[in-house]
């Protein structure tokens, strides 16, 4: 299962990376830089012919340069689906420093699956990437996509 997480932080990648290496082998985690390198990769992965893994699972920070993690969201929310991926269906997890309940509600009205804030240990982190990883891919079910549900280019089904 591909996990896409998106932090502009690199020591922060790097230490979820170490994490997922160490502790969740079981789960392929690609990382991006940011909001605007991700959602490249998404209109890549919309074409037809790609053929790379799919994302079961996208972690995202709130606060980055560019395109910050709500207009992300609402950037994957309105991706087009394709024959192998809903992106409105995808588990998006904002993981983020922030707690203010104006970030929070503005993250749920876009599509957010969860908000979490960001632990500062880091056994909690762990814990929680752990926890994230079993719930929403080991135990959550997303609906199958078929082609009848696919729309054509005119925007019919």
């Amino acid at each position: 299962m591909e996990i896409y997480l998106v932090d502009d932080s690199a020591d922060y990648r790097l230490l979820v990376r170490t994490i997922f290496k160490q502790f969740l082998p079981n789960y392929h985690l690609r990382s991006f830089q940011g909001g605007m390198e991700l959602y490249q990769f998404l209109v890549l992965q919309s074409s037809p012919d790609y053929v790379g893994r799919r994302p079961a699972l996208i972690v995202m920070n709130l606060k980055m340069p560019a395109i910050d993690g709500l207009e992300l969201l609402k950037l994957i929310r309105r991706t087009p689906d394709n024959i192998v991926t809903k992106w409105s269906t995808i588990p998006v997890v904002i993981l983020t420093h922030s707690s203010s309940a104006e970030d929070i509600q503005s993250c749920y009205d876009a599509g957010a699956s969860s908000f979490i804030t960001k632990p500062l240990e880091f056994e909690a982190l762990k814990y929680l990437l752990e926890t994230i990883c079993h719930y929403w891919i080991d135990y959550n079910r997303l609906p199958v996509l078929s082609s009848a549900q696919v729309p054509d280019s005119s925007g019919k089904h």
